[in-house]
C-alpha cells in the first residue's frame, strides 16, 4: 500500500509542484502576516491604568506598550536604557503629567523635543487642587497628633495627580486623546472614542447609583490618592497615613496618632491601604482604631482586563467594605 502511494506521488510531475507552490503560499501568507504586525504604530504608555484605556481607543490599530509594571510605584520609577529607546522611537507616547512620572520628565522632554507627538492627560482635565485631607483646623478641633503648622495659607495649591481614579475625569481628556492619537496615527477614531465614551459614561451612572447606597462615605486612606473619586461619588476623605498625593512622603508617629484619632472620633470603620504605603503601618493604625483594613488596588491594573473592570472593582470594593 505504501508502495503505491509512493507511486501515486512521484507518478504525477504536477503534484510535487502544486505542494510546493501551496508550502510557497502559506509561507507568503505568514511573512504578510508578520509584516502586517510589525508594522502596526507603536504607542507607548506610562502605566498600566492609563494603557487600558488607550488600547480600548486603539484596540487593532496600534500596538499599546506600557513602561511602568505593575506593581513598581510610578512616583519613583526610574527607566531603563530600553524605556528610554522605546520612548524615544514611540509613534504616540501618552502619559499622566502632574508629577506622576518624575523619573521620566527627562525622557518625555526629549522625546517631545525630538519631534515623538507626546500627550499628557493632566493637561486636558479639571484637576483638583491637593487638600491636606489631615489638616482639620475648620472643624473647631484638634486631634491628637496633629501638626499645628498646618494653615490654607501655606497649602501650595499643588494639582492632584491621580486623575485616572474618576471614569468621569478620564472622559474629559478622551476628546483631545482621540484628536490627538488620530492626528499621530493617521487613522480615524470616531466610532472608537464613541463607543468608549458610553462605557465610561454607562460606569460613571453605575458608580453613582452604587454609592447612593452609602450612607456615610468616609474614607481612611493609605496615602491621599481618592480626591477625585471622592468628590465624584458623595465621599470625604478624612484622614490618610501619608497626607501627600505622593507615595514618596513618610510615616511619621505624630501622623499615625492622628489618624488613629480621626478614626475613632469620626466612628469610621475602614482604613484603605494600597501601592505605597508601608503595609506594617497601616495594619498598626487599623488594629489600634478598631478598623478593618482594606487593600486597593489604584495605581496598576493587576487582574483587571480593562479600565472599565478595574474602576468597577475599586468602586465595588469601596462601597461593599463601608457598608
Amino acid at each position: 500500500m505504501s508502495c503505491s502511494s509512493d507511486t501515486e506521488v512521484s507518478g504525477s510531475s504536477s503534484k510535487p509542484e502544486t505542494v510546493a507552490t501551496s508550502d510557497a503560499s502559506l509561507d507568503a501568507a505568514s511573512v504578510t502576516t508578520d509584516t502586517s504586525i510589525a508594522s502596526l504604530p507603536t504607542v507607548v504608555v506610562t502605566y498600566s491604568i492609563l494603557a487600558a484605556v488607550v488600547r480600548e481607543l486603539l484596540e487593532d490599530v496600534a500596538d499599546v506598550v506600557t513602561v511602568i509594571p505593575d506593581g513598581q510605584d510610578p512616583h519613583d520609577f526610574e527607566p531603563s536604557p530600553r524605556d528610554v529607546e522605546r520612548i524615544i522611537n514611540a509613534d504616540f507616547v501618552v502619559f499622566n503629567g502632574l508629577d506622576l512620572e518624575e523619573g521620566l520628565d527627562d525622557v518625555l522632554a526629549n522625546a517631545r523635543n525630538s519631534g515623538v507627538p507626546v500627550f499628557a492627560i493632566a493637561e486636558h482635565v479639571t484637576t483638583l487642587d491637593i487638600v491636606d485631607v489631615n489638616d482639620h483646623s475648620d472643624h473647631g478641633h484638634v486631634h491628637p497628633g496633629a501638626d499645628s503648622s498646618h494653615g490654607h495659607d501655606d497649602h501650595d495649591h499643588s494639582e492632584d495627580p491621580h486623575v485616572w481614579l474618576s471614569p468621569h475625569t478620564i472622559r474629559e481628556a478622551l476628546p483631545a486623546l482621540a484628536r490627538a492619537a488620530s492626528d499621530a496615527l493617521g487613522v480615524d477614531l470616531t466610532l472608537a472614542e464613541e463607543s468608549l465614551d458610553d462605557q465610561l459614561a454607562a460606569l460613571d451612572s453605575e458608580l453613582s447609583e452604587l454609592f447612593s447606597t452609602v450612607e456615610k462615605c468616609q474614607l481612611v486612606t493609605g496615602h491621599n490618592e481618592l480626591g477625585y473619586f471622592a468628590q465624584r461619588y458623595g465621599c470625604t476623605v478624612i484622614a490618610a497615613i501619608l497626607s501627600s498625593p505622593s507615595t514618596n512622603a513618610e510615616e511619621s508617629a505624630g501622623n499615625m496618632e492622628f489618624v488613629i484619632d480621626v478614626i475613632r472620633s469620626h466612628d469610621a470603620r475602614v482604613v484603605f491601604t494600597s501601592l505605597g504605603t508601608n503595609p506594617a503601618v497601616a495594619a498598626r493604625v487599623a488594629e489600634q482604631a478598631g478598623a478593618q483594613l482594606v487593600e486597593i488596588n489604584t495605581h496598576y491594573l493587576g487582574a483587571s482586563e480593562s479600565y472599565i473592570s478595574f474602576i468597577r472593582t475599586l468602586g465595588t470594593t469601596i462601597a461593599t467594605s463601608l457598608r
